[in-house]
């Protein structure tokens, strides 16, 4: 199927998800000159088919004036051959009443060659024309087809390549958060496994013994909570 410059103006590319592969403007601008093209290859198409239709009108025509320039012919070799009969010499008439039918013979087998070449010439001239005509269409047409199949190849790499450092980074997060979670895991069972200070003498020091024991269970829960325990911290 040909393509048409409203095909190409219509053609509309679908964006890729994450980045743009070539710049849209100078994709756009490429795509304008190819329109400009088929236009002016449309246009140079009908002026060459009025050309060759002219043509055609004028060589229907030539088999009728040449028919009348013939008969004209015809008629003046006869007028020639009539002033001739009116010489005093006895013998001139025979001879150019002989001569007359010959040289009308010639101008029609001549009239006839000149038409026979010029139709010849005009439909050469005709597939000459339709045939550069074709092959400039069919060049810009394959020309346009290569380019868009490059582009939208790049793009495609494009796409594929994004997809990779997608995956790449997904990898990496899942990899920190299960190191996050693990280490988190190894400080709150520190926490837990820690020995408790024994107190020294009797009185005053246990009770601050006591008092330090709240705090340090005050502020582990307060830990424990703000980060959501120890089996939360799975979920991470």
């Amino acid at each position: 199927m040909a393509l048409t410059p409203e095909e190409v103006i219509n053609k509309r590319f679908q964006p890729t998800k994450f980045k743009e592969g070539y710049n849209p403007e100078e994709v756009d601008d490429f795509l304008d000159e190819i329109v400009i093209e088929l236009r002016r290859l449309n246009a140079e198409n009908l002026s060459l088919k009025r050309q060759l239709e002219e043509a055609e009108a004028k060589i229907s025509l030539a088999p009728a004036q040449q028919s009348t320039g013939t008969a004209a012919a015809a008629a003046t070799s006869q007028q020639s051959a009539t002033n001739s009969v009116a010489s005093p010499a006895a013998s001139a008439p025979v001879a150019d009443s002989a001569g007359a039918p010959s040289s009308a013979t010639g101008l029609l087998a001549m009239a006839q060659k000149v038409h026979d070449d010029y139709v010849l010439e005009g439909k050469r001239e005709r597939e000459r024309l339709i045939g550069e005509g074709r092959d400039e269409a069919s060049k810009l047409v394959t020309d346009a087809e290569q380019k868009s199949s490059q582009v939208l190849g790049e793009l495609e790499r494009s796409k594929s390549a994004l997809e990779v450092s997608v995956a790449k980074l997904r990898s990496f997060e899942n990899q920190y958060r299960t190191s996050l979670r693990d280490y988190l895991n190894k400080q709150l069972t520190n926490l837990e496994e820690a020995p408790a200070l024994e107190p020294k003498g009797d009185g005053a020091p246990a009770v601050a013994k006591t008092a330090n024991d709240s705090k340090q269970t005050q502020g582990f829960g307060a830990f424990n909570q703000r980060n959501g325990g120890g089996a939360n911290n799975n979920k991470l």
